[in-house]
C-alpha cells in the first residue's frame, strides 16, 4: 500500500461516523453482517496507451469479524483492493461502502479523519515517522483518532500496552532507525491496533519477521478477528491465507478464485 499522506485530524470528528465491532462467534457464519462491499471496483492510473489497470471491476463483500486473506503474483493487484478497502486510495469506478458509510465519495479531509477512527493499517514498508519513539509512533495513531484533548498518560498507557502484545516494550523508547526490519513491522502492527479499529488492513504484516513472530502476529490478528474486528492480510505467506477465514486469490487485476481456509486456526 502506498505512504498514507493525507492522514490528519480536523477536529470535526463529531461529524465522523464510527464503526461499531461486535464480538463474533469463533468460526465466523457465513452469515454474519458485510462490513465492507466493493462494487464495480477499479482503479486505473494513466490514460491510453499509458494506462494501467491496478484492479479491475472486483466485486467484493467481507464480512464483521472474518480474517480474509489477499494473495497474488505482484502486480495482481492485491495491495490497490487493500489501499481501497482502507480509504487509502479512491478508486477510478465503483463504490466501497465501510458499516454503512460509502468512503469513495469522501472528500479528502472528511477520509482522513473518517480512516483515522475506523481503520487500523499496517504498511509494508512500517511508514514509522524517523524522528519519533517506537511508543511515540504508536501513541500517534490514539491522537489522530481522539485530538490533543486525549489524556497524555492515557495514550502512553495504551500504546505499551500495544507494544507489549508484540513483544516491543523493551524497545520503546528507541527510534526506527535503531530497530531492525522486523522490529518496526511489529511497532508498526501495534501502531495499527491500539485504537481498536474496526476495519484492520494489513499489508504483508510477517514480511520481515521470523517464524515465531510470525506467528504470534498472526495469532494477534486472529484474536482481533474473534472480538469483532474485520482483518484484511494482503501477503505472500501462504501458510497465513491458509490458515485465514477466506482467501481471496488476485490476478491481473481480478479476483481469480475465492477458497476457504483450514479449520484449525494457525498457521503451519
Amino acid at each position: 500500500m502506498s505512504p498514507d499522506h493525507g492522514i490528519s485530524f480536523d477536529g470535526g470528528m463529531n461529524a465522523t461516523t464510527v464503526i461499531t465491532a461486535a464480538p463474533v462467534a469463533p468460526s465466523t457464519p457465513s452469515g454474519a453482517a458485510t462490513l465492507v462491499a466493493a462494487r464495480d471496483l477499479t482503479r486505473i492510473w494513466g490514460k491510453g496507451d499509458a494506462a494501467q489497470i491496478g484492479i479491475d471491476g472486483v466485486d467484493l463483500d467481507i464480512r464483521q469479524g472474518e480474517l480474509l486473506a489477499i494473495i497474488g503474483p505482484s502486480g495482481s493487484g492485491k495491495s490497490t483492493l487493500g489501499s481501497l478497502v482502507a480509504g487509502i486510495d479512491n478508486p477510478t469506478r465503483g463504490s466501497v461502502v465501510v458499516g454503512g458509510t460509502r468512503i469513495d465519495r469522501m472528500k479528502s479531509d472528511r477520509l482522513a479523519a473518517w480512516r483515522s477512527a475506523n481503520v487500523g493499517i499496517v504498511f509494508q514498508d512500517f511508514h514509522l515517522l524517523p524522528t519519533l519513539t517506537a511508543v511515540e509512533n504508536v501513541e500517534l495513531a490514539l491522537e489522530f483518532r481522539d485530538g490533543r484533548s486525549g489524556r497524555r498518560r492515557r495514550r502512553r498507557s495504551r500504546a505499551m500496552a500495544a507494544l507489549e502484545q508484540v513483544g516491543m516494550t523493551a524497545h520503546a523508547r528507541k527510534l526506527p532507525a535503531q530497530l531492525s526490519g522486523g522490529e518496526q513491522q511489529r511497532v508498526g502492527v501495534a501502531r495499527a491496533t491500539v485504537t481498536d479499529a474496526p476495519l484492520l488492513v494489513a499489508d504483508e504484516p510477517t514480511g520481515a519477521l521470523d517464524q515465531a513472530n510470525g506467528h504470534a502476529v498472526f495469532d494477534l490478528l486472529r484474536a482481533r478477528a474473534r472480538a469483532g474486528t474485520t482483518v484484511v492480510v494482503i501477503t505472500h505467506d501462504l501458510a497465513l491465507a491458509h490458515a485465514a477465514d477466506r482467501t481471496v486469490a488476485m490476478l491481473d487485476g481480478r479476483i481469480d478464485t475465492v477458497t476457504h481456509g483450514s479449520t484449525n486456526g494457525a498457521p503451519s
